[in-house]
């Protein structure tokens, strides 16, 4: 298929009702899970955005948010954002995410944020290393019990992106001269990790007394969820455990870094 990706606005019900299959394709949903359409219509009537990644006239991915305050100022809460599964590692996410990030700046938000599953790496390494985020805050089971394909096993932790959309470095990202960044792994002392004989270790009871700490995740969530869902499940405990132990002591998560075939964000101790 030789058809250009085209980002843009989906305004009408029949572009809007097509996320519904997408949704389904990307996410495993049931019903229920599902944005519904309607609600797609009515963010975008009230004055908001849906965005869509268009390919020959079917629709291949789609973000929208809708605004929220946060600490006396309006902040875009982008609520999903996704690409179908045939056409992941084109680029989709990272254009409609620079659309959306261009539709907010012109409306006059300064920031922009959402969650995520901090077990996914393939998440992590783009919000971090991709867009450019921080994230200080983390939810426990946040959505509670969920059944869809991606989610279903754990429990739905959620991890908050935060984007300052005009900070340097995020338009060094979005401009293309920056590509990742030394995230400071080699500084940083290790807060959770899988030692040499595959044992999970912690050290959450520690003085949060270093600049910066890493913890690791799983390679891949799906994999070892699929081989070892115990496994998973404590090691998920483990992450929640330090991230709450570190936010509480002014920490933020400022990178992640894929090294030696592990994956670890960097927790940095904020002035």
């Amino acid at each position: 298929m030789t058809d250009k990706i085209v980002i843009r606005q989906l305004k009408t019900m029949p572009e809007l009702d097509a996320t519904v299959e997408l949704q389904r394709a990307v996410w495993g949903m049931r019903d229920v899970e599902v944005a519904s359409p309607h609600t797609l219509r009515a963010i975008v009537h009230s004055g908001g955005a849906v965005f869509g990644a268009m390919l020959g006239g079917a629709l291949v991915g789609f973000c929208f948010g809708f605004a929220a305050r946060r600490d006396g100022e309006l902040w875009l809460w982008s609520h999903m954002a996704a690409a179908h599964p045939d056409y992941q590692g084109r680029g989709i996410g990272f254009r409609l995410k620079q659309a959306q990030r261009k539709w907010a700046l012109a409306q006059g938000f300064r920031w922009m944020a959402w969650t995520f599953d901090p077990m996914q790496a393939g998440n992590a390494n783009f919000n971090f290393n991709r867009l450019g985020v921080t994230a200080r805050h983390y939810s426990a089971n946040h959505y509670g019990e969920m059944l869809d394909g991606l989610n279903a096993g754990l429990a739905s932790d959620r991890l908050e992106a935060q984007w300052q959309l005009n900070a340097p470095r995020v338009v060094e990202l979005a401009q293309g001269r920056l590509r990742g960044a030394g995230a400071g792994l080699a500084e940083a002392r290790p807060l959770v990790w899988v030692d040499a004989a595959g044992a999970l270790q912690s050290d959450a009871g520690t003085a949060f007394d270093q600049a910066r700490f890493a913890i690791e995740i799983p390679v891949d969530i799906a994999a070892l969820k699929q081989g070892d869902i115990e496994y998973a499940r404590t090691w998920q405990l483990l992450v929640r455990q330090a991230m709450l132990a570190l936010f509480d002591a002014n920490y933020a998560v400022t990178g992640f870094q894929r090294s030696a075939g592990k994956a670890w964000y960097i927790v940095t101790r904020e002035s």
